[in-house]
Parts: structure tokens; C-alpha cells; sequence
């Protein structure tokens, strides 16, 4: 009878504490602390300052030894809950079936006290001995953390011989990586490639559906998106080998697709990049669906925010802010109120906010900038350059400096924000001033977005010329004529210029100012995706497979 009370005394005390701690402990919270933000903040205005990685790499150690423990902690305390449950049952079925019957002294016989009070003190340290070793148990395998290994983490090398990248090097997370800059200066990029004789191809993969959306990274998890008329899916691949893991397809509540748009090929059905938050993975088609997928490719939820459609197809990548997937969808002309930026919950894909927007059609792709430590989502379309506040949509300035069909994205750098009209200028902005600081009408690219070494902008033309400006000035300091068409945004990785045509040759050229080539690459198949840096990687998405290039 004591075991029994005992045991639903510890079912008590132990459920307790752990509804206490499921109360108290956030998980997401703790990984995703404030000061690993501001951390992070700080970086990438110091993107070279190796005290402030180190701080990150320990922080985030820390953080995680301490997100384990807790899982564990769960994990143990369930564990004695099930066993104090078991003990608490064999006891009570136990007294139960030895319930004894009413004493009959007559047939007890001859009995001493002293040896009757000898069991009931034998019976008791017995009950309270098996009590304590039970409790002693349950403490140690409740308090006992969960040790995460450093190797296991990313970035951090799992033994002798190891060159993955870092793990600042292997997050590439939305369109043109960390804030939407296309620039990796802790990368390196190899000068030579050729996919026909396998020159510099570490590996090579079929994509499985067409696509023009460039990869995303976390760690050693690549995903690209493809789509038909029947399925818009969404691939993972592992970095290392190029092994495909998994292909995911949307399935909306309901089971009904969306009806397929038209689109031009130079568009095609999966041309907006995918974004990453390192829990999962979130695609957007034209077909409006918008989907998130765990790492493991289960779908996590799944919605249609039709219409998207306009001229040519939908092309805006996505973007994320904190727990908010935001997408910017420009459709018609200002006066018809189609356009609008949403920003949908991470978790469940339900919308936090709405905002209408005056402006035309637009191919271009939302970023967030950290502007004098305030979040600004700034996007573009014609006529206007606007920024609003990520967190509830509230509009905080707007710059009427835009004309025509825009799909380039704007960058952040020297703080200025440097928009593209497109076959018009190249302008630099001071963030919430009423005018800009310059203008350039020469090189204007019409598809790709600038890129920024923080002392020049290089802009491509689809028609191949490519162009070096002064960052505070705008005036040219270079120009060159490739000779080819362009699609594909240039990215620079470590204090190179990597360009990548739409008939899938490269050029990799020297930062600076005067055009220098480095090298050439050919992928011997279509690209207009961008290049993304992996450390002394790059990968790049053609018009059927999936590359690794580095040097062997």
C-alpha cells in the first residue's frame, strides 16, 4: 500500500514539474535569442570581424547545449513518469489481490512481540529503501543532459581532413543570400570549370521539374524549386555529394491545383526563389500556392494567395523577417489597386498583415535591410521605391524615382540603396530622403539586380555589357561588352566577380577598377539562375541539372 502512495506521490511531483518547465521553456525562443540577432546584425555590418563570428559560434553553441538539455529533460521525465505509472498500477493490482482478511488471533499461534515488531520494522525500511532507490533513479535519469557534440553542429569540423565551410559560409538562405546583397566575402570561388570534361564539376545532379529559381542553402541542405502543369514540387539535395533526398509537392487543402497561368519562357513556372529559415523550407509559384516544408520534406502547411499573374508571369522571390514569410505580389497598373505585400506566419501560413500598394507590375524581389539599426522592408516597382516596417506593414518612407517594367532587386551598400529603373538609370538612394544621390543612364541593366563591393556597383545588361560604377558617385569607372545574354544576377564571392550567361558560360573577374578576368567556366546547358557562394564552392542551377564546382 505504501509503494502505491509513494509512486502516485512521484506522478504527481514529477508531472508537475514538467507542465511547469513545457510552461516556462520556449524552445524557438531560446535558438532564436535576441542577442544572436543582434549578433547577426552587427556582422553584416562588419562582415570581416572575426570577434564577432567567434561570439556567434559560442553563443550559438551555448544555445543549443542548452535547447538539448531541455529536450532531454522532457524526454527523461516522461521516461519516470511511465515507470512511476507502472509501479503506481502493479501496486494498486498488487494490495488489491493481497487484500487480507480480517485478523483470527486464535490461529496465530504462539507469537512473540519482539518478533512481530521485528517485521513491521523490516517491512518498513523495505518499503522506504525501494522508495529512495526508485527516487534516486528517476532524479538522476531526469537531470542527466543531453551533451550536443561540436561536431554535429554545422560549420564546425567533424574531423581531420575536413573543408566544409563554416557555418556563416553555408548559410545562403533566401534570393542573393544573407539580406539579398549577392555578395559572400569570406568565399572563394574556383576560376576554371567545364561540365563537358568534368574539369572543376566535384558533382552533378538532374533536377527533376524545370525551374529558373536559384538554390537556397542551410548548412549541407540545397533546395531548388521545379514545376509543370501538374505540380509545383520543391528538391533537396545534399552539398557534399549531390544526392537528391528528397522531392516534395504541394498539396493544398482541398486537393485542388490552382488552374496553371501562362507564362513566357523566359519565366517559366517556378522562376521565385525559395526561402529558408533553417526549420523549413517556403516556395511560392505563380499558381499562388505557397507551401513550407520541414528538412525532413513533410509539408508543414500549405495555402493559395491567387491571383499572382501578370505580364510575362511571377517572378518575386521571397523573403523572411523574424516568423514572417513576406511576398510581394504587383499586378496591373497603381490606379488598379491589384498590388499588395503580405507577410504570412512561418509556423501556420496564416497572414499577420496586408498592405495595398499603388504601384505597376513588378518582377522585382522584397529585402530586408538593417538601416540605422531599424528593420526596413524595401521593394521596388514602378513609380515608386518603398520601404516598410517588416513587422506589421506600416509604410515608413517613398521615393517616386521608378519607371518601367522593374525586376531587378534593390541593394543595400555605403548606406545607399541602389534601385534600377530598368533601360532608364541606376540610381542611388539615401534611405528616407525625399531625392537621391545620383543617377547613371549608362549600363542600366533590365533583368539582373546590381551587386556591390561596398567601393563600386557592377550592373549586367541582358544584352552583355557590363558596367563598374562608383558607389557615392555614380560615375562609370568601367565598362566592358561580354558578348552574350544575361539573366542571371552576378554574385561576388571572397573579391571576385562571378557572371554566369543564359547560355551557361561563366566568367570569374577580379574586383576593382579596371576589368580584369580571372577565368572562365562552361556549364554546356542554359542557366539563368544566380551563383551561390559555398565557401570554396559554387553552385549553380542550369536548365536541367544542379552543379558543384570547386577545384579537385
Amino acid at each position: 500500500m505504501a509503494i502505491a502512495v509513494a509512486a502516485g506521490m512521484f506522478l504527481v511531483m514529477v508531472g508537475g514539474a514538467a507542465a511547469f518547465r513545457a510552461g516556462s521553456g520556449n524552445v524557438f525562443r531560446l535558438v532564436h535569442s535576441k542577442e544572436i540577432v543582434r549578433l547577426q546584425d552587427e556582422l553584416r555590418s562588419r562582415p570581416r570581424d572575426e570577434s564577432v563570428k567567434a561570439k556567434i559560434r559560442q553563443l550559438d553553441l551555448e544555445l543549443r547545449q542548452e535547447m538539448f538539455s531541455r529536450l532531454q529533460l522532457s524526454r527523461n521525465a516522461s521516461r519516470a513518469l511511465v515507470a512511476g505509472l507502472a509501479v503506481f498500477l502493479a501496486s494498486a493490482h498488487f494490495v488489491r489481490a493481497c487484500r487480507r482478511r480480517l485478523p483470527d488471533p486464535q490461529s496465530w499461534g504462539e507469537r512473540t512481540f519482539q518478533k512481530a515488531n521485528r517485521s513491521r520494522r523490516l517491512a518498513r525500511y523495505s518499503t522506504a529503501g525501494t522508495l529512495a532507490a526508485v527516487a534516486a533513479l528517476a532524479a538522476a535519469a531526469s537531470l542527466r543532459p543531453l551533451r550536443l557534440p561540436e561536431s554535429a553542429l554545422p560549420g564546425i569540423a567533424a574531423g581531420a581532413g575536413e573543408t566544409f565551410p563554416s557555418t556563416e559560409e553555408t548559410r545562403w538562405p533566401t534570393f542573393r543570400g544573407p539580406a539579398g546583397l549577392g555578395i559572400a566575402p569570406e568565399a572563394s570561388a574556383t576560376a576554371t570549370w567545364n561540365a563537358a570534361d568534368g574539369t572543376n564539376i566535384l558533382w552533378k545532379t538532374a533536377v527533376p521539374l524545370h525551374g529558373l529559381s536559384s538554390p537556397v542553402v542551410w548548412g549541407t541542405s540545397v533546395f531548388v524549386t521545379g514545376a509543370d502543369k501538374s505540380q509545383s514540387s520543391v528538391f533537396r539535395f545534399d552539398a557534399e555529394t549531390g544526392e537528391l533526398q528528397w522531392s516534395a509537392t504541394i498539396k493544398l487543402p482541398g486537393g485542388e491545383r490552382p488552374p496553371t497561368p501562362e507564362v513566357m519562357e523566359e519565366t517559366s513556372l517556378a522562376a521565385p526563389t525559395p526561402a529558408t529559415d533553417g526549420r523549413s523550407v517556403y516556395a511560392v509559384f505563380p499558381t499562388g500556392e505557397v507551401a513550407a516544408f520541414d528538412f525532413s520534406g513533410k509539408q508543414v502547411w500549405a495555402r493559395n494567395i491567387s491571383p499572382l499573374g501578370n505580364t510575362y508571369g511571377y517572378a518575386s522571390s521571397l523573403a523572411i523577417y523574424e516568423d514572417r514569410l513576406l511576398i510581394q505580389i504587383d499586378r496591373g497598373q497603381p490606379e488598379d489597386g491589384q498590388s499588395r505585400l503580405l507577410a504570412l506566419d512561418t509556423r501556420t501560413g496564416q497572414p499577420l498583415w496586408e498592405a495595398k500598394r499603388d504601384v505597376a507590375g513588378s518582377w522585382s524581389s522584397p529585402v530586408v535591410f538593417d538601416i540605422g539599426g531599424q528593420p526596413q522592408l524595401i521593394t521596388c516597382a514602378s513609380p515608386f521605391v518603398i520601404a516598410y516596417s517588416p513587422a506589421d506593414g506600416r509604410e515608413l518612407w517613398r521615393n517616386k524615382c521608378l519607371e518601367g517594367d522593374v525586376a531587378p532587386s534593390p541593394i543595400l551598400a555605403g548606406g545607399l540603396i541602389v534601385a534600377v529603373a530598368p533601360n532608364a538609370d541606376i540610381i542611388g538612394i539615401r534611405p528616407g530622403a525625399a531625392g537621391i544621390e545620383w543617377k547613371a543612364e549608362d549600363g542600366v541593366p533590365d533583368a539582373t539586380s546590381p551587386v556591390s563591393d561596398g567601393q563600386r556597383v557592377y550592373a549586367i545588361t541582358s544584352s552583355g555589357q557590363l558596367t563598374c560604377y562608383n558607389l557615392q558617385t555614380g560615375q562609370i569607372v568601367w565598362t566592358h561588352e561580354l558578348e552574350d545574354e544575361f539573366y542571371a544576377s552576378p554574385t561576388i564571392v571572397g573579391s571576385e566577380l562571378v557572371l554566369v550567361s543564359r547560355k551557361g558560360a561563366s566568367w570569374v573577374l577580379a574586383t576593382g577598377d579596371a576589368y580584369k578576368e580571372l577565368g572562365r567556366g562552361e556549364l554546356g546547358e542554359e542557366c539563368c539562375a544566380s551563383p551561390v557562394p559555398l565557401g570554396n564552392r559554387l553552385l549553380l542551377r542550369g536548365k536541367n541539372n544542379l552543379y558543384c564546382i570547386g577545384s579537385k
